[in-house]
């Protein structure tokens, strides 16, 4: 296995995106802003957890060239550990009360972001373009 540059900033923006979402996860309750609308909740753990798994899921492209369905997976069972693991945290530890709707979400955009991730490969490619 070889890193590159595009490997170390995935990396790089993976960790402190995964950093991110713990943060703002455990964060006490009376700091979280309040919305109107009612599902901006769920929006905002299906976004963040899409962002997530389009940055593993790049990395581990050009880390493992592994084939499209087995990054899928991976991302997915990596976006489930993880937003399973913070819903029980969140429970247990922060004064929070864990959320399985939450979690579903977590599920949803880490899914999404996992199967859109050949798109942001291109795009990714483009603007990292190595000039020759």
């Amino acid at each position: 296995m070889v890193f590159g540059k595009k490997t170390y900033l995935l990396l790089f923006l993976s960790i402190v995106w995964a950093a991110v979402i713990f943060y703002l996860c455990t964060m006490p309750t009376n700091q979280i802003p309040k919305f109107e609308f009612r599902l901006m909740d769920k929006l905002a753990h299906f976004g963040i957890f899409f962002i997530l798994s389009v940055l593993l899921s790049l990395l581990f492209n050009f880390q493992t060239r592994k084939s499209y369905f087995v990054i899928i997976l991976l991302s997915m069972l990596i976006m489930a550990v993880y937003g399973g693991l913070i819903e029980i945290l969140q429970d247990r530890f922060f004064n929070r009360q864990g959320d399985f709707y939450d979690f579903i979400a977590d599920m949803a955009g880490g899914f999404v972001g996992a199967l859109f991730f050949p798109t942001f490969i291109r795009l990714f490619n483009f603007l990292f373009k190595s000039k020759k």
